[in-house]
């Protein structure tokens, strides 16, 4: 029997990663998140930092409320794909049911930005506008009156009917003030308006908790884990009540601080106002910009800086990373138009900001941007000297093999092949490590190039046949075309190629990295 149960063991130890998530996923539909999180636990300890598992582990804290563990797992899972747009909306929500609508409504927004056809995305910026609204304008939906406070005072003098609560500390127990008063104590009236649909249940479990109390002349094998449950849904619901008032507030402030009170709300709605203005206005402007319409991309970010620049501290903390990022999009907009020296400008300004704020994201975006500026301009070397310096500290397997194409270009376009060929192949090293392959289809025509200009033709032969394949995979109609003209050259004639017959215009295409990686 021993062996038996020893070999069920090592057998469950040998289950595969993706036995353990179908087994939580199956879970997680039934509801039944502490098993699917127990699931979840095993195929991450299978694969360590598994972005599904990480989100479904995630949603299960939040279904069980712990939301600092959900948020934790949302962080890990951006942290492994940043871009991933499961991972945006689990955070987004994880801050929204955290209270902090202001942070989820910018996760909402990054979401909409990379699936804008998700309706999820649309309904989560709905309601946290909502609730921010209602947290500034509604204070006074729902007053507490003296009744209330006469219970709610009774209630902590009755120690027989008092239920054990949530540990507090002795320091936060003094503060204790008349109008924090907990919601499952309220007056039926003022109870029913806070848990609506729930409030029976809600009814149900205190009454439930009370008698198992008083009843212990009926005490049996059951009655300790049936007030366990009891008392654990209560607590639950009063968590949650805590939510539900800051989403959708109940009680107004103290009489005698109304005047005071009325400032700092007033300036409260403002600064909720103005995020919301800004954060439509940068909506808007990265809209003209997919729609490649620059023109008037330029104007609204203009118009924005004018406006953001006018603003305090007080009235808008955040305003000087707002003016980074608006300097940042001013920059993309000015670099498609051809305005170089004011894209160049505005990069700058975006990285000076970025240093003042210690916004380590913008400063690398305004790094890889001057670089760009600089390549445009002609100015190749001082490109180079910029992306070497982001090179020595960088650690994203993406952004290295961008940084190298992008230095081995460069290089090749200041007649520097062995150079060039150096950072080619790194790159092409890194493209294969991530499985990138239009990035190694690019990467492959730019080590053609540099052994044309090398004067060795059997490598370039080889680099234009692989790069030729990959556009044909990867339905690029005018890489493939360029490639091909590329290769009738090669066998028609002996004498010396055009290495400049491959441009990058050639390469655009939708599936080519070189047009979707644009910096913001």
């Amino acid at each position: 029997m021993s062996r038996e149960s020893s070999e069920e063991r090592q057998n469950a130890s040998k289950c595969p990663f993706e036995v353990y998530r179908s087994e939580g996923d199956s879970l997680f539909l039934r509801k039944k998140y502490e098993k699917a999180t127990e699931c979840y636990n095993q195929a991450l300890e299978k694969k360590p930092g598994d972005p599904y598992c990480l989100i479904k582990r995630s949603a299960c804290y939040v279904s069980m409320s712990k939301y600092d563990e959900a948020l934790s797992d949302a962080d890990a899972a951006l942290k492994a794909e940043p871009g991933n747009h499961r991972a945006l909306y689990q955070k987004a929500e994880v801050l929204y049911n955290r209270g902090e609508f202001e942070f989820a409504l910018i996760f909402f927004h990054r979401g909409r930005k990379k699936r804008p056809e998700l309706q999820e995305f649309r309904l989560g910026i709905q309601k946290c506008e909502e609730a921010i609204r209602n947290s500034l304008d509604n204070k006074n939906a729902l007053r507490m009156n003296s009744a209330g406070s006469k219970a709610f005072l009774k209630h902590l003098e009755d120690k027989n009917q008092k239920r054990p609560a949530t540990k507090i500390t002795k320091g936060k127990e003094k503060q204790t003030k008349v109008d924090d008063v907990p919601l499952h104590i309220l007056p039926r009236n003022k109870c029913r308006a806070i848990f609506t649909h729930l409030f029976t249940d809600h009814e149900y479990l205190k009454r439930l908790d009370t008698q198992e109390m008083a009843s212990k002349k009926w005490r049996t094998a059951c009655s300790d884990e049936v007030r366990k449950i009891t008392r654990e849904g209560l607590d639950y619901l009063d968590a949650r009540s805590r939510f539900w008032h800051q989403e959708k507030p109940v009680y107004a402030y103290k009489i005698h601080k109304m005047n005071k009170n009325a400032m700092k709300l007033e300036k409260k709605k403002k600064q909720g106002l103005a995020i919301i203005k800004v954060l439509e206005k940068l909506h808007e402007i990265d809209e003209h910009q997919h729609m490649e319409e620059h023109v008037i991309a330029v104007k609204l970010a203009e118009s924005l800086r004018h406006d953001v620049g006018l603003w305090s501290e007080d009235e808008f903390p955040n305003r000087l990373e707002v003016l980074a990022n608006v300097n940042s999009m001013l920059g993309l907009s000015h670099l498609e138009l051809g305005n170089y020296d004011k894209a160049l400008s505005a990069h700058e300004r975006a990285f000076r900001l970025g240093i003042q704020c210690n916004l380590p994201e913008i400063v690398s975006h305004a790094v890889d941007n001057l670089g760009r500026v600089h390549a445009k301009k002609g100015n190749y070397q001082e490109a180079i000297n910029i992306w070497q310096q982001k090179l020595e500290n960088c650690g994203d397997d993406y952004e290295l093999t961008w940084l190298h194409y992008e230095i081995g270009r460069c290089f090749l376009e200041l007649e520097d092949p062995n150079a060039a060929l150096e950072h080619g192949d790194e790159a092409l090293r890194l493209a294969k490590q991530i499985g990138d392959e239009a990035w190694q289809l690019n990467i492959h025509v730019l080590i053609g190039q540099a052994n044309l200009h090398l004067k060795k033709r059997a490598e370039a032969h080889t680099s234009f046949l692989i790069a030729h394949s990959l556009a044909k995979m990867l339905k690029a109609g005018d890489a493939e075309k360029a490639i091909l003209e590329v290769m009738d050259e090669f066998q028609s004639t002996e004498c010396e190629l055009d290495s400049e017959s491959i441009t990058i215009s050639d390469l655009k295409s939708e599936e080519s990295p070189l047009k979707a990686q644009s910096v913001s």
